[in-house]
């Protein structure tokens, strides 16, 4: 009877190490920075890095475009002056006068869609995304005026979870 009891102990104990509870804590998605550069033209700059992301949902379908799925890319401008990085988006241009009561800003955000990745099997997802950033919408508005400026990049999946920030090289106009 001992040597039952024993058994059984030695089985319970060694089970209760094999079973392994499935870890159901949402993870956000995680980026890595590969590059950036300036077009040869000046026209646009691209921006390149690498995506993870454990629950497999990333990008927006055509119809989620409202509320807290309208962006999913989240870009941050900023100019260096005097050697101090300071954050210029949104880039509000005060042109324009649409009413003589209430002066209305041209504003200029820098997030983008990320489209729908298909994944039925919900597996993880990785791989590299290429953002271009026009500049003919704000680099030259006269709030933006600097040479040397550089992005700050995060991405949200469909259940909003948020990833960590990634910093570009900074991007020198030629």
């Amino acid at each position: 009877m001992q040597k039952v009891v024993k058994l059984t102990i030695l089985f319970a104990f060694i089970f209760s190490f094999g079973c392994k509870k499935n870890d159901t804590t949402p993870t956000p998605p995680k980026i890595t920075f590969l590059e950036a550069h300036i077009s040869s033209d000046n026209s646009y700059s691209s921006v390149n890095f690498e995506f993870f992301d454990a629950d497999g949902d990333l990008g927006l379908k055509q119809e989620e475009n409202t509320g807290n799925q309208e962006y999913n890319v989240f870009v941050d401008y900023f100019e260096k002056n005097n050697g101090v990085w300071e954050l210029k988006s949104p880039i509000v241009d005060s042109t324009y006068n649409f009413d003589t009561m209430l002066w209305e800003y041209n504003t200029q955000y820098f997030h983008v869609r990320m489209p729908y990745i298909e994944n039925e099997a919900k597996l993880s997802l990785e791989g590299d995304i290429k953002v271009l950033l026009f500049f003919n919408n704000f680099k030259f508005t006269q709030t933006a005026k600097a040479d040397t400026f550089r992005y700050d990049i995060s991405i949200k999946d469909r259940a909003l979870h948020l990833s960590n920030v990634i910093t570009t090289s900074e991007l020198i106009m030629n």
